[in-house]
């Protein structure tokens, strides 16, 4: 009966200490997979060149889809452009074999901070130019590809754009770019 009584406790003690390690070591095999990383953030260099550089942020809901977030702030002065930011919320539907990734088609809300020039005419020699500041809600979608590698580095390109609605000077937004950004 002791005998058993070891030998049960010997097992026991066995299980308690090996069970774990097997266990670690289960999880370790998964975590090189690992579950897809969700969050997006790239910045538009297209834009940046054009003096409204644009930052990214996109959140994937799944394999084929995501919502997002895209924010630019115009760096020029308002004589030789009346948008000052432009806030675009998206959702985007991707078609390609990988996750959030491949061929895909946006749909996008614009929203435009404008200071728009007024000239008072009748002050000779020179009408002086004041600002009038409006926001402005607009509609739009684009197409792209989007890139992604083995280190998580993401590429893409699109264009599209939308309408603005309301008496904006702009009367609509262009949405383009070639982003360059990380998924983690």
């Amino acid at each position: 009966m002791l005998m058993s009584f070891t030998r049960q406790l010997f097992v026991y003690c066995v299980l308690v200490l090996f069970l774990p390690l097997q266990a670690v070591s289960q999880r370790m095999k998964n975590d090189k997979t690992g579950p897809p990383r969700k969050n997006e953030i790239r910045v538009n260099l297209f834009t940046g060149l054009l003096g409204l550089p644009e930052l990214n942020y996109e959140r994937l809901l799944n394999d084929n889809s995501g919502l997002g977030l895209a924010a630019s702030v115009g760096l020029e002065n308002k004589e030789f452009m009346s948008t000052r930011a432009l806030v675009l919320p998206y959702y985007r539907m991707y078609f390609g074999k990988g996750y959030a990734s491949g061929f895909f088609i946006e749909g996008n809300m614009g929203v435009s901070f404008e200071q728009q020039p007024e000239y008072i005419f009748g002050i000779w020699p020179v009408p002086p130019v004041q600002y009038k500041s409006g926001v402005y809600y607009g509609l739009g979608s684009a197409i792209g590809v989007k890139l992604e590698n083995r280190n998580r580095l993401i590429g893409e390109v699109f264009l599209g754009g939308g309408r603005l609605f309301g008496d904006s000077y702009d009367g609509g937004y262009l949405r383009a770019g070639v982003c360059l950004g990380g998924r983690w």
